[in-house]
C-alpha cells in the first residue's frame, strides 16, 4: 500500500507483511530457536574449553566453529522464509536432517529427545509443505530458464 502525493508520487512504500501466512512465520521462528539453541551450545563449547573439560582443544574449536556456522544458516533460512523466499526446498533438506538425529538420540538412551527431535522435523515439514506457504513463497511455479523476481 502506498500514501501518494499529487505532484510527487509514491513517498511511502509499507510492506506487505499481511499477506505472510502464518506457517511461514511460525517456521521461521523454530529455525531461529534452533539458531539460538546452536549459539548457546557453541557458547558452552567454549566455557568447556576454557575450563579445560575438554581431551583436544582442537575437536572443541571445531564444533563450536561448526554449531555457529549452523546456527547463521539456520537464522538466514528463517530471515529468507519470513521475507517469503523460495528457500522451501533448504528448509525440507534441514528439517529432515532431524530425523537421524532423533534415531541417535533414542538409540544413545535419550528417548524423549529422540521423539523431540522427530516431532520437531514432522512440525517443520508440515509447516513449510503447507499449501499457504508454498503459495506464499511461490514454490513450485514454473518459471522459464533463466526468469529472475
Amino acid at each position: 500500500m502506498n500514501e501518494t502525493d499529487a505532484d510527487m508520487g509514491a513517498v511511502t512504500e509499507t510492506n506487505g507483511d499481511g499477506d505472510r501466512p502464518w506457517t511461514l512465520t511460525v517456521a521461521a521462528g523454530l529455525f531461529w530457536l534452533l539458531a539460538t539453541g546452536l549459539v548457546a551450545a557453541g557458547a558452552w563449547g567454549l566455557a568447556q574449553l576454557a575450563t579445560g573439560r575438554v581431551d583436544t582443544a582442537e575437536g572443541a574449536v571445531g564444533v563450536v566453529l561448526l554449531a555457529w556456522a549452523a546456527a547463521l544458516y539456520y537464522w538466514f533460512l528463517g530471515r529468507r522464509l519470513l521475507q517469503r523466499r523460495d528457500v522451501v526446498a533448504q528448509a525440507v533438506f534441514q528439517a529432515l536432517l532431524w530425523l537421524p538425529v532423533g534415531y541417535y538420540l533414542r538409540e544413545a538412551a535419550h528417548p524423549l529427545l529422540g521423539i523431540g527431535a522427530w516431532a520437531l522435523a514432522a512440525v517443520l515439514l508440515g509447516l513449510v509443505l503447507s499449501g499457504p506457504s508454498r503459495r506464499a513463497v511461490g514454490f513450485g511455479e514454473r518459471r522459464p530458464f533463466g526468469e529472475t523476481e
